[in-house]
């Protein structure tokens, strides 16, 4: 319920928006307002107050209050509103968009119970974090990668930031600028974007000839997405991974990107855990929430005697990186790995059979974006055109759309599916 200054507030805000009240003209006096309103001085002067802070009305000696907004600051206002309505997030009758994630599974009170405890202790909420990551955190931390992905480290070798970009921007500001970077084809974008900011040389690497391409273009360093690497959206397979770390003289950054979410096949070896020669990247967006900015980077021996926290400040919030922590150090984040693990294996399972009972279509599993890669013979710009008229949300590749299982309910996803065939009867 609004409080009784808010309602004058608006009361006067809207008259002045809609041009009821025009750019000079009297406002009541505060006594008029009072017996107007049938409230006492104190709320209207409140009232009044955030009216001549925002802009809206001004007080002039002999005169009043008056209007103080002219007719251009009122277009400006109404533009920006305008754009703001028209900028919000489409909402989806059936979201299979592939950055969806399952909201559901994470338990939010569990997670407002560690943020409300920090923000409760003003020692900590008082001052900066650290840049290299809070301690407390890097520890847990690196009990975790060696319990899922075998990884031995030290706190000293982990850097937390906000995302692997952020971090990827803090590595390549130690890195020689002569080097000369391979990426593999699937690599993001926002990747190869920090790579060519800094002036790096930048080289794709077929996955089919991943090695040869490697030695023939005389590539100093490889950042490789091993969890979703192949043309057919797989991970790099063992034998490849151990020929990789094989060359001796690349440094290699593994972006392991849900690399222990996997619930459709075998989990695999990490670079990191096989070599000395490997800068390790991960984060937090798929597994918890993709609004929960943190991500961490482990640095080799070498690099970490490079690193310099004075040179860089801390990119991932203070407040998130602490409660984080304790929630890993209580155990709930492998809980919560493990109801994903059973979750995703479910639906995914559900979504294949729905795939073959609905729709004679060709099909992909990918495991890291928990979705399904779908060939589509129609004419794509009709199809893009029915979905969005039938708030159906997919992404779109190439060749035919990606369908994610992760933020939908089995029911929801069978109607979804269904809704779907006819969408693509129709084209």
């Amino acid at each position: 319920m609004m409080k009784k200054y808010e309602v004058i507030y608006n009361t006067y805000r809207e008259s002045i928006l809609s041009g009821i009240l025009k750019y000079g003209d009297r406002v009541d006096s505060i006594r008029e307002c009072v017996k107007k309103m049938n409230v006492s001085k104190t709320t209207v002067e409140l009232a009044y107050n955030k009216l001549v802070l925002d802009g809206f009305i001004s007080s002039k000696e002999k005169v009043g209050y008056v209007v103080s907004m002219n007719p251009e600051r009122v277009l400006l206002h109404h533009e920006i509103l305008d754009y703001s309505s028209s900028h919000k997030e489409k909402e989806y009758d059936y979201d299979f968009r592939i950055q969806s994630v399952s909201i559901d599974s994470f338990e939010t009170s569990i997670w407002k119970r560690y943020i409300k405890g920090v923000l409760n202790d003003k020692r900590l909420m008082s001052s900066y974090g650290l840049a290299q990551g809070e301690y407390g955190l890097r520890q847990a931390l690196c009990k975790y990668v060696y319990q899922n992905r075998n990884i031995l480290c030290f706190p000293e070798q982990m850097v937390i930031g906000s995302n692997y970009q952020s971090l990827l921007y803090i590595f390549c500001g130690m890195l020689d600028k002569q080097k000369v970077i391979g990426l593999s084809t699937l690599v993001d974008e926002q990747a190869k974007q920090v790579f060519l900011s800094y002036g790096f040389s930048v080289k794709y690497l077929d996955p089919d000839h991943f090695i040869e391409d490697i030695q023939t273009k005389c590539v100093d360093v490889v950042y490789v997405n091993t969890t979703c690497f192949s043309k057919n959206r797989q991970s790099m397979c063992e034998k490849l991974r151990k020929e990789l770390v094989g060359l001796s003289h690349i440094l290699i950054l593994e972006d392991d990107y849900n690399g222990e979410l996997v619930y459709a096949s075998k989990i695999k070896t990490s670079l990191c855990s096989m070599s000395n020669h490997v800068i390790y990247f991960s984060s937090f967006s798929r597994l918890l929430l993709p609004s929960l900015r943190i991500g961490y980077m482990i640095l080799n021996e070498e690099y970490t005697k490079k690193y310099c926290a004075s040179f860089f400040g801390p990119t991932a919030s203070k407040l998130e990186q602490v409660a984080f922590s304790q929630y890993i150090v209580d155990g709930y984040l492998q809980k919560h790995l493990r109801k994903l693990l059973r979750e995703y294996r479910e639906k995914h399972l559900y979504l294949k059979k729905l795939l073959d009972t609905y729709l004679s279509v060709s099909y992909i599993l990918d495991e890291t974006y928990m979705a399904y890669w779908i060939k589509l013979d129609v004419d794509m710009e009709k199809f893009k055109s029915l979905c969005e008229s039938n708030l159906m949300g997919v992404s779109y590749s190439s060749s035919g759309i990606g369908l994610s299982f992760a933020s939908m309910d089995k029911e929801l996803m069978k109607d979804g599916v269904i809704r779907l065939a006819e969408l693509v009867k129709e084209c």
